[in-house]
């Protein structure tokens, strides 16, 4: 029917619908071959309230909804791969994050892509990224990480992976498997002017892969910049190593990492900070499982000493494919100099105890 209800002009319509046809084809029949390509908009949104005892400095409890997710961080972002033929493909990644609670950037410098910003080709090579992306601690670590990255804000995984918050920026990646083998290889530009060496980063690492047994090993080196414009640096060395083996529905996992660190302050001495973790999965059903870790870091630095200790355990339970619900409850024990250290431990006091729940979905 026409707007005015009567019958709508059917062979006027008929011969648009054929013009339109026979141009379509002939623009297919003189176009050449495009490989296909696809883009996938993904994300992860948490809502979760945190109870902290002891976490503040009155020593009272602090409840709180953390502005990056308590179990999974918030963020949002585009996955392209375009299929270029022989099994060569050109991919992407751009990845952001947000606080749930108010819809900020979870970043005060104004960095939409903070997460992830990378392009990269790979083929029967392996994969080669450009641009912001995860460390290769951070990719070796996976495979013997108990919460697989999960309650960043409590254990040290982040602290493990190293870089900033766990990434490098102006990096390239390389990956490559070969049978159980992945090989790894990164290149991290300083970007400060007359030197190549300054504020680089050097790594390489290997994870062997079977159906019960996973290993791991890293070694990574950073010139850190003195100052923003300085000429100066000061060397950063990381030895990782882990392994994980797989017992019907359990895995048993564990690592150890040691960072060497010259002092920028004198540049003649060394801090040790030295990471250990351990910690058991238990797939109990197809949707819940339990998760307990332990997590030890031991810093020294000009002969005084700092410890923080971390116990875990955590459970979740999927409500479907996309979503589920969590909860966890944590004690964490500080000595040293670490007892009074305001960015590692706030409240200043060495004994807190937290009690996590929420929901998480992906999409």
């Amino acid at each position: 029917m026409d707007e005015k209800g009567g019958a709508a002009s059917t062979p006027r319509l008929s011969t648009v619908a054929r013009s339109l046809a026979a141009l379509t084809l002939a623009g297919l029949a003189a176009s050449p071959a495009y490989a296909q390509s696809n883009v996938t908009l993904y994300g992860s949104l948490d809502g979760g309230l945190r109870n902290l005892v002891n976490g503040t400095k009155a020593g009272g409890a602090a409840l709180t909804m953390a502005s990056n997710g308590v179990y999974n961080s918030n963020r949002w972002g585009f996955l392209g791969k375009e299929d270029l033929g022989g099994g060569y493909y050109v991919r992407f990644n751009l990845e952001a994050g947000y606080v749930l609670s108010t819809g900020a950037l979870n970043n005060t410098n104004n960095q939409i892509f903070q997460r992830t910003s990378v392009v990269g080709i790979g083929g029967p090579f392996g994969q080669i990224d450009m641009g912001r992306q995860f460390t290769l601690q951070h990719y070796v670590v996976k495979d013997f990480e108990p919460f697989d990255f999960q309650y960043l804000s409590i254990t040290e995984s982040t602290a493990i992976s190293g870089g900033d918050t766990g990434r490098d920026s102006n990096a390239i990646n390389y990956r490559g498997i070969f049978g159980p083998w992945v090989v790894r290889g990164t290149y991290a530009l300083g970007g400060v002017p007359g030197s190549v060496a300054n504020g680089s980063t050097l790594a390489g690492g290997l994870n062997y892969r079977t159906e019960t047994f996973k290993l791991g090993a890293a070694y990574t080196h950073r010139s850190n910049p003195l100052t923003a414009t300085s000429s100066q640096y000061f060397g950063s060395d990381q030895y990782t190593a882990g392994g994980a083996v797989t017992v019907g529905p359990v895995d048993l996992m564990g690592g150890y990492s040691l960072v060497l660190q010259d002092v920028p302050s004198t540049l003649h001495s060394q801090t040790r900070n030295q990471y250990l973790w351990g910690g058991a999965r238990y797939q109990v059903t197809p949707f819940f499982n339990v998760t307990a870790a332990y997590y030890d870091n031991k810093n020294k630095t000009n002969g005084l000493d700092g410890r923080k200790d971390v116990a875990i355990l955590g459970v979740v339970y999927l409500l479907s494919k996309r979503t589920q619900l969590y909860a966890d409850v944590d004690y964490t024990h500080f000595t040293g100099v670490y007892v009074t250290n305001a960015t590692l431990n706030p409240s200043g006091h060495s004994k807190q105890t937290g009690v996590s729940a929420g929901i998480n979905h992906w999409f």
